[in-house]
């Protein structure tokens, strides 16, 4: 199911759009509902990353330099082999 909406542009923007559809190949229908969908993507994204943020660290400072040095020494001894 769709719905049909009217969008009113300035003529600047109204030319970038036609010329971004035309770049990739597509109608200005279907690059504006691809724009509105990243828009999308992206706010659902942000939120997320927000809603993360205020849930605080979930290791302290002390466990994070302990795994990124775990890590490290684990990316060190996958070379070691190659030797």
């Amino acid at each position: 199911m769709s719905e049909q909406m009217t969008l009113r542009l300035d003529d600047r923007l109204a030319a970038g759009a036609r010329e971004a559809a035309a770049e990739d190949g597509t109608s200005v229908s279907d690059w504006v509902r691809a724009a509105i969908r990243h828009q999308l993507a992206l706010k659902t994204a942000l939120r997320a990353r927000a809603e993360e943020d205020r849930r605080g660290a979930l290791y302290s400072a002390e466990q994070e330099d302990a795994l990124l040095d775990a890590r490290a020494r684990d990316a060190a001894s996958a070379f070691d082999g190659d030797r």
